[in-house]
């Protein structure tokens, strides 16, 4: 099956990669070199599961960013 990737992690691009059939969208992220605990799989705007097999001929992958620091007011006792 051709599935057609676009990643939008930094920069954007789209590449075509073969996948055997029952692939898995983490095996799609393993041929793109790409770390599934980094990225959400997105199938026609929806996440789905790195687990799920491939079923689209389209996704797209988006790079999760965090980091920052969450600022907390302290409970003050009554």
């Amino acid at each position: 099956m051709l599935v057609r990737v676009k990643v939008l992690a930094g920069s954007v691009y789209e590449r075509s990669l073969e996948v055997i059939d029952e692939s898995t969208y983490g095996d799609v992220l393993v041929q793109l070199e790409l770390n599934p605990d980094t990225v959400i799989v997105m199938v026609e705007g929806i996440p789905v599961p790195v687990d799920e097999v491939v079923s689209a001929g389209y996704m797209e992958v988006l790079r999760i960013v965090s980091g920052g620091r969450l600022e907390v007011d302290p409970i003050l006792p009554g």
